[in-house]
């Protein structure tokens, strides 16, 4: 015994059929964004290491500094440059001196400097691989950069022994304080 379908029974199965897909689409809709909301939030909220020279005198800093908003535990970070004691202020710190800095934790904000005679130093290309991780990712980073590039006027400032003197190492103190703050 067959049973005809009247209009209205189709007219229903077209709704029953054409509500179905719209709500799998939103299901489908509010999983994408759930994924991207999910992917923007790490990104804003993850550790940023950066890796950069400034120069000061004749004293030249890489500065290794977390521009993140949350803390970065460092695993690794290696760098081409065999450093002698010459351009580490005289100290033996080894050829590998960023060899220390594993297990290091990086707060938001905070940099660590490693200071080095800018004339004692031999290779001006310095070549950096850095490993971190936050509480729930792992990241990494490469760093190329040229010392000389980066710093191609010496920032060179007189001594003297008069009140005009003190002054100007005042003044280059508080420009050098403005520097770092760039």
């Amino acid at each position: 015994m067959q049973c005809p379908l009247t209009v209205s029974d189709i007219i229903e199965i077209i709704g029953i059929i054409s509500s179905t897909t719209v709500s799998i689409v939103a299901v489908a809709i509010s999983l994408v964004s759930l994924r991207q909301n999910s992917k923007m939030i790490e990104e804003a909220n993850r550790p940023n290491i950066q890796i950069y020279p400034v120069y000061m005198n004749s004293i030249v800093y890489i500065v290794i500094k977390n521009f993140g908003s949350s803390e970065a535990y460092i695993d690794q970070i290696t760098c081409s440059h065999q450093f002698t004691a010459k351009e580490t202020l005289g100290d033996n710190l080894g050829a590998d001196i960023f060899s220390k800095l594993k297990g290091a934790i990086l707060s938001p904000g905070y940099a660590l400097k490693c200071p080095l005679i800018a004339h004692e130093i031999s290779d001006d290309n310095f070549s950096f691989h850095v490993s971190y991780h936050s509480s729930s990712k792992r990241y990494e980073g490469e760093f190329c950069f040229n010392m000389s590039a980066n710093a191609p006027f010496a920032d060179l400032y007189p001594t003297s022994h008069t009140t005009d003197g003190h002054l100007q190492n005042i003044s280059r103190e508080l420009r050098d304080i403005v520097k770092t703050r760039l």
